[in-house]
């Protein structure tokens, strides 16, 4: 996916658009013709090689939340009720299983990471210094997708232009560029965590890591990554009717959780009592992770990450919530924008909280509520 010849806000809100058309109200699509559809290209099976290439500096925390969820890419499937990364990258399988490749699945691995914080092409990049980036990152190494992070004190346009991310091909390279929009484009590129540019009564989360570049790195990177083993060389999976624009995850960008209102609410998203930050999805030890949804080609519908149907829904994420904790009580604050009120509902079931190796639980209202062991 190169960069649209759309100018950004444009082309948020026609993505707004498609979704408010084809997904809103949702249960099933209603549409005849399949939303995205195969056009019988190569993709991506087997062992996904990935060379890595950091440009310019990144905070160590930056490195290490991408890092972890790449391994959590091969993470055994959980056996508890939570949701976890396993699920999310096995709806990408489900794209392999429906064009029927022999291998249903992709197994991704860091081949290598070089270092560049010199930024040693500049400070202000553009498409032009694609096929050099390339390069510093797959020198010597064959059959790897090359994987480009930029870091926040470098302007790179293209991973400021929505969809925040850029997947194709050049010659025969296979290529991701993710940027940190902390700095450059947060309106545009790390909402839900930072207020959205076009869209102000946005509602806002706070990151699953607490470092804001390094979840929206994630959300980016998650949704080319997902792109580029469906669609590679731009003859996979994509929107027959709205373009190779609209792919696996561009089509249901700005949804996370159930009841998602594009553009506006992310979705019923679970939050982490300690901290405050939202995530839909448990990686390799204590991480978390807020995912994109993807678009489901056997419902032809967004699919999110949720928690396993054995298990009571957790507590459903809204607006502003302020959480504090002592040994007997657990007390939840919210309030919503008054324009928002009208749109959402809020709901709680059972929500279980592990503190000092017990497991709590409470049900009802969202207020001070007693905690049972």
């Amino acid at each position: 996916m190169g960069s649209s010849s759309l100018p950004n806000g444009l082309l948020s809100l026609s993505l707004a658009v498609f979704l408010l058309l084809h997904l809103f109200p949702s249960g099933s699509a209603s549409h005849n013709e399949p939303l995205i559809s195969y056009h019988n290209g190569p993709l991506l099976t087997g062992n996904v090689s990935l060379a890595i290439l950091w440009y310019g500096e990144f905070m160590p925390v930056e490195k290490i939340v991408v890092q972890t969820f790449i391994e959590s890419l091969s993470m055994r499937p959980s056996k508890s009720f939570q949701a976890d990364v396993h699920s999310w990258w096995k709806k990408v399988g489900s794209y392999l299983e429906v064009a029927e490749k022999k291998s249903p699945k992709s197994v991704v691995q860091i081949a290598r990471q070089v270092y560049d914080e010199s930024a040693s092409l500049g400070y202000d990049l553009g498409s032009e210094s694609l096929p050099a980036l390339l390069h510093k990152a797959t020198v010597g190494l064959a059959n790897t997708v090359a994987v480009i992070f930029v870091s926040k004190d470098v302007k790179m346009a293209e991973t400021c232009t929505v969809p925040c991310y850029l997947h194709g091909v050049h010659g025969k390279q296979v290529y991701i560029v993710v940027g940190n929009p902390a700095d450059n484009c947060p309106g545009s590129c790390a909402v839900p965590f930072h207020h959205s540019r076009i869209a102000p009564l946005a509602v806002t989360l706070e990151p699953p890591s607490g470092n804001l570049g390094a979840d929206a790195m994630v959300i980016h990177f998650a949704s080319a990554l997902a792109e580029t083993v469906t669609n590679p060389f731009n003859n996979g999976f994509f929107s027959n009717k709205w373009g190779d624009q609209f792919q696996a995850a561009t089509v249901c960008m700005g949804i996370f959780a159930t009841g998602a209102l594009p553009g506006t609410f992310p979705g019923n998203v679970r939050v982490d009592p300690f901290t405050g930050g939202a995530f839909n999805a448990h990686g390799l030890g204590p991480s978390f992770f807020l995912l994109p949804a993807l678009w489901d080609p056997k419902t032809d519908d967004c699919w999110t990450v949720k928690l396993k149907e054995t298990a009571h829904v957790a507590l459903l994420f809204q607006p502003h919530v302020v959480v504090t904790m002592d040994s007997n009580l657990l007390e939840l604050s919210l309030s919503l924008p008054n324009k928002m009120s009208s749109l959402l509902a809020v709901e709680v079931s059972t929500y279980n909280v592990l503190k000092g190796g017990r497991s709590f639980s409470y049900q009802g209202e969202v207020s001070r509520q007693n905690l049972e062991t």
